[in-house]
């Protein structure tokens, strides 16, 4: 008889990395479990679903033609879509259950159109501080309600560290079904997210055997070195994540502009926009260059203070280009530039350096420990120290104009994460040892 796994997967070709790795990983990963013998079932947990549809949301309101009801019906139906299309690229090796995902789907209708009655208590709910707390509850409530359809399972991983994903992980198996996580970030800068999600984790260990902890990265368990007590076995990807070469140079210039530096991404605090404006101010005295900006605020706050302080410190040459779907378009623009400028406070792996790189830019970043653990030896990248804008305005100054060295580590560098089929083979060991599948 198969042995039966169930995968907790947010599989979205969305900007975001969690989403587009697990886009990427999840059909190449069943297919190497469904070639042993495994039967695979999917379970994608709500709040992923809500993401999805908000992310689009916003860029689709602009369509006065329709009304906000019928856009919503649009985007969760592209979302069932794309979960489906999803399995039509694994060769059908795993299963979706259909029941569980019409309701998703009829949950999260009436959770937006609730929004709006919530008003006044829904900014409050979804506030920073408070957010896990409000995902886990809702992901808890439906886990409940669905519960009674997945027989439990032998094994269940989830490919996410996120409240939702180990509520769904938790609750959807039983004392007796072997667990597994892969880490593809921390669990939180802010000590009220760290305490909730850790607490949740533990709740994972009391009610299920969780057998093991993957990451994409070592930073996520230096971030969180809590998780040694819950679990001794912890292993890292190498690789975690990869990249698509042939997708970054299919329309990349033929030449660079030398005075022009990129970031790209999300727009966020913790993303050190503002640091960033505040080292554009030095720059701008010192060298004729220009900022270009890509990507989707955080929020209504950031935007605004982002606007505020370019008239703050008076900059000229700083230009947002808006967010990009079209990631070829978005590619384009980047790989003109010379210098990616990454000043992040938090990240697990950073796709975006690592695309930067293969499309020859030079990287000028933070000294976090994901970036500090596998950038540091590439003579392409220059770190300096976590917050020191004027460290950062200096070291984008002086990287402008160099050429982008293909000297051998950036190049073995960029061999090893040039594959998602090596990615994937890499957790399928990596999780089946964990797991002891082969057993």
């Amino acid at each position: 008889m198969k042995r039966k796994i169930l995968i907790i997967s947010m599989p979205f070709r969305l900007g975001i990395g969690g989403f587009l790795r697990s886009y990427n990983v999840l059909p190449r990963l069943t297919k190497l479990l469904a070639e042993n013998d495994y039967e695979l079932e999917l379970y994608v947990p709500t709040n992923a679903i809500r993401t999805f549809a908000s992310f689009l949301m916003s860029m689709r309101l602009s369509d006065t033609s329709k009304e906000r009801e019928e856009i919503l019906d649009e985007l969760l139906t592209l979302a069932v879509n794309e979960v489906y299309e999803v399995q039509r690229l694994s060769k059908y090796t795993f299963a979706i259950n259909e029941k569980i995902l019409e309701e998703n789907i009829e949950y999260n209708r009436q959770i937006f159109l609730k929004e709006s009655k919530w008003k006044s208590s829904f900014h409050i709910l979804y506030a920073e501080e408070l957010r896990p707390v409000f995902i886990h509850f809702l992901e808890k409530r439906f886990a409940n309600m669905v519960r009674h359809l997945i027989k439990n399972p032998s094994y269940a991983y989830s490919m996410h560290e996120t409240a939702d994903a180990i509520t769904a992980l938790t609750f959807l198996s039983s004392k007796e079904t072997k667990t597994a996580v892969l880490l593809q970030s921390d669990l939180g800068k802010k000590t009220i997210h760290r305490t909730f999600n850790l607490n949740l984790f533990k709740k994972l260990f009391r009610k299920t055997k969780l057998c093991g902890i993957l990451s994409v990265s070592p930073a996520p368990i230096i971030e969180t070195p809590q998780l040694f007590t819950l679990c001794k076995n912890l292993e890292i990807l190498n690789p975690g994540v990869a990249v698509e070469p042939v997708q970054l140079f299919k329309k990349a210039p033929s030449s660079k502009r030398t005075n022009a530096v990129i970031y790209y991404g999300r727009i966020s605090r913790e993303k050190g926009i503002f640091d960033l404006l505040r080292a554009w101010s030095i720059i701008e005295k010192k060298i004729d260059a220009n900022l270009y900006i890509a990507g989707r605020f955080e929020d209504y706050r950031t935007c605004a203070k982002f606007y505020e302080d370019i008239k703050k410190y008076n900059l000229k040459t700083v230009k947002y280009l808006g967010y990009f779907s079209d990631r070829d378009k978005l590619f384009k623009i980047v790989s003109s530039a010379s210098v990616l400028a990454y000043p992040s406070y938090r990240d697990s792996f950073s796709l975006t350096v690592l695309e930067s790189l293969f499309m020859g830019l030079r990287v000028v970043a933070y000294e976090i420990p994901a970036l500090s653990f596998l950038y540091r030896y590439s003579s392409n990248v220059e770190l300096v120290p976590v917050g020191d804008f004027k460290r950062l305005a200096m070291a984008i100054i002086s990287n402008i104009e160099k050429p982008f060295n293909k000297d051998k580590i950036t190049i073995e560098l960029l061999n090893r994460y040039s594959s998602w089929e090596k990615v994937a083979m890499e957790e399928y060991r990596k999780m089946s040892k964990i797991l002891n599948l082969n057993d």
